[in-house]
């Protein structure tokens, strides 16, 4: 019977994506980051071109697997797009370090967060464990619910041991993500 439950899962996803041509959610753009170098410090500037999905901070992506039970049991949509909610910016170990290393305090550390100010602090992804046989809560951002700046200062090594202070003329490696939100039901806090 797991096995039949396991593939009413696979195939309810597979449905969906074919539901939607193939087409997955892209989510928000990354932000260009531009550098300032001044002595022992950076000063980072965020923005997003006319090109980017997020152009002033305007993200939206509708979710058509985004559904809500309605009490007769009949699906009804709920509020199905996703909007952009911030940004994190991470120092990177070296230039070798890619996105897939975000996870990783070894390779990758957080430097900056901005999060937009409207009571959102934190924001929780859901993923079928097939272990456990159930939706398991996983925690991806917690947000500052502080605002979005544009700019910010540098002036510590996350990588260094002992002075932490930046050090003129090294090179330091930077990435920056964007991240959406959508609150489709609000049952669970965590």
């Amino acid at each position: 019977m797991a096995s039949v439950e396991l593939l009413r899962v696979v195939d309810d996803k597979a449905q969906a994506l074919f539901d939607n041509c193939f087409k997955v959610i892209d989510g928000p753009n990354a932000p260009d980051l531009t550098f300032q170098e001044l002595d022992r410090e950076i000063i980072v500037y965020i923005s997003n071109s006319p090109s980017s999905n997020n152009f002033g901070e305007s993200y939206q992506e509708y979710d058509p697997n985004i559904i809500q039970p309605h009490p007769i049991n009949k699906p009804e949509r709920s509020d199905s797009l996703y909007r952009f909610e911030g940004y994190q910016i991470f120092q990177l170990k070296d230039p070798s370090v890619g996105v897939e290393s975000l996870k990783n305090p070894d390779l990758v550390r957080l430097v900056a967060q901005f999060d937009k100010k409207n009571g959102v602090g934190k924001l929780v992804n859901y993923y079928f464990d097939e272990s456990i046989g159930a939706t398991v809560p996983v925690v991806e951002v917690r947000g500052g619910d502080n605002g979005i700046q544009h700019a910010f200062r540098v002036t510590q090594d996350a990588f260094a041991t002992g002075d932490v202070r930046l050090v003129n003329h090294k090179q330091y490696y930077f990435m920056a993500i964007a991240y959406a939100y959508n609150e489709y039901l609000s049952l669970i806090h965590i």
